[in-house]
């Protein structure tokens, strides 16, 4: 029966197969609605009615193809709850983590065929969004303390207003998320040409969405500089990551909206909104590092 046992390293692998899975879900579903296949399947779950199988239809197949690699990562979240009961050691908080996975993904479907139902509402586009977000959030948590402990940071205490700086930028990440959303539901890629966007004013809100990361830029560079002298090797490893990841974030929002958003930099746009938001997240679980680790 060892066989069906795991070590600390064979379940952390599990736990970052998981997390990549369903950063790339986000990107596949982005695929579905810059390339206006949302509607490319009519029915849930079958693509059409009586039909599980799209026919020979580009659209039909691109959106047939992200339900596919929403099919993945239920499995890698369902072995990841299986694996976190046979690691050696046990640990409660890994299952409770991993449990946290099959309820977002298990929401996630259901959303996923409310939006077909809804022929891609806005709000819903966006809930399905921001709730893949979540899940992000909940596989990087899980990640975090599935990793081996020899991996572990030695502990340090650091400054409580650096702490409080790092949950400043994840507040500030997540404001430029959200209003990243409703940008994207008032323009012009809405999975079809023929679904309502958002009765929005798109350089108004554009603008919004700018002033977001204006500020999220001014609060990492300034965490950035603070680092530069900590011992805190993680820490400030994980604020440079940060750093560059929102760097480039900008450079990408900026051009694409002044190049009338192709499809291709609007799609770079949503995976680098994904990268940032885990490399975020990491920051904020690296200012206080000492607290999460597995024993």
């Amino acid at each position: 029966m060892r066989i069906l046992n795991l070590n600390a390293r064979q379940y952390h692998l599990l736990t970052q197969v998981a997390l990549w899975l369903l950063a790339i879900i986000v990107v596949s579903g982005a695929a579905v609605r810059l390339s206006g296949s949302g509607l490319g399947c009519s029915d849930w779950p079958n693509c059409e009615p009586g039909l599980l199988v799209p026919a020979a239809d580009f659209h039909a197949w691109v959106e047939f193809g992200n339900r596919l690699v929403t099919g993945l990562v239920s499995i890698a979240v369902v072995l990841a709850v299986l694996g976190s009961l046979r690691r050696v050691p046990t640990s409660a908080s890994l299952t409770r983590w991993s449990l946290g996975l099959v309820v977002g993904v298990a929401a996630q479907i259901a959303l996923g065929a409310i939006t077909v139902l809804t022929h891609l509402s806005p709000p819903i586009v966006m809930g399905h969004f921001l709730l893949s977000m979540v899940l992000i959030w909940n596989a990087v948590v899980l990640e975090e303390i599935a990793r081996p402990q020899r991996t572990v940071s030695k502990k340090l205490s650091l400054h409580k207003t650096l702490r409080f700086h790092a949950h400043a930028v994840g507040l500030g990440a997540a404001v430029v998320i959200v209003t990243g959303t409703v940008v994207t539901a008032a323009g012009p890629h809405g999975g079809d040409e023929h679904v309502a966007r958002l009765d929005f004013s798109f350089p108004d809100v554009a603008r919004i969405h700018g002033s977001a990361v204006v500020l999220l830029l001014v609060l990492v560079i300034s965490l950035f500089l603070r680092t530069r002298h900590t011992e805190a090797d993680l820490f400030r490893g994980r604020a440079t990551i940060v750093l560059i990841t929102t760097l480039g974030q900008a450079a990408i929002g900026y051009t694409q909206y002044f190049t009338q958003l192709p499809v291709l930099l609007v799609g770079c746009h949503i995976a680098g909104a994904t990268l940032l938001w885990m490399a975020t997240i990491r920051l904020v679980l690296a200012s206080g590092r000492h607290q999460v680790k597995v024993v």
